[in-house]
């Protein structure tokens, strides 16, 4: 077989590529880790006794939401970054917004109570929230390197922030269901320093689980 004849082997044998099959890979893998968060949450913890009336107030909702949306914002970045040369630092920039958002009701529920209160709701279990996120981020995080591991990531290190920022909103949805402090002020110190944390350990981990 001459060289001619070898490239037209190779050529009719060149199988189409999915583009959007990472993408669905991915967006599998991260409801199946919430799954996944959500049972380890409700087995080491428990869900909160007054749930169902929760989830029509203001606060929950909030909360939620802000989770909700920082998820899908550095989920889509890391669609982007998990593709080489794609990476952008102005999704994870992005991502601010909602923080922001939530940073202004905290100041408005301060300015409407009293000190001692705020300050209650403030430090009122704040070391299980900080603790808990970043623990129940544990499972997305693998589940969501094992998939990232198959793409080619150029910046592993914006690639490992986006990557634990989502982790980290999942892990934070879970806890969720247990946490009973729904006031814009702990969510916006507290939520935010567990993401902070998965994201800052995404971060510094990406160049050594994404490298590819």
């Amino acid at each position: 077989m001459n060289t001619d004849d070898l490239i037209d082997f190779l050529a009719t044998r060149v199988e189409a590529v999915d583009p959007g099959r990472q993408d669905r890979l991915l967006t599998l893998a991260m409801a199946g880790s919430l799954c996944l968060a959500a049972v380890a949450c409700i087995f080491a913890l428990g869900v909160r006794p007054d749930l169902l009336r929760a989830v029509g107030t203001f606060d929950f909702v909030l909360k939620v939401g802000f989770l909700a949306t920082m998820v899908a914002i550095a989920a889509h970045g890391l669609r982007r970054a998990a593709r080489a040369g794609r990476a952008s630092g102005k999704l994870l920039r992005l991502a601010l917004v909602p923080l922001a958002l939530v940073w202004f009701a905290a100041v408005m529920q301060i300015v409407a109570t009293p000190a001692t209160s705020g300050m209650a709701t403030m430090f009122n279990d704040w070391y299980v929230c900080v603790l808990a996120i970043p623990l129940l981020s544990v499972i997305p995080l693998v589940v969501l390197t094992l998939v990232l591991r198959e793409t080619a990531p150029t910046d592993l290190h914006y690639c490992g922030a986006l990557l634990g920022l989502v982790a980290g909103g999942i892990g934070a949805l879970a806890y969720a269901s247990f946490c009973v402090n729904d006031a814009p002020v702990y969510v916006g110190i507290w939520y935010a320093a567990g993401l902070a944390i998965v994201a800052g350990f995404g971060w510094l981990t990406g160049p050594r689980f994404l490298k590819w």
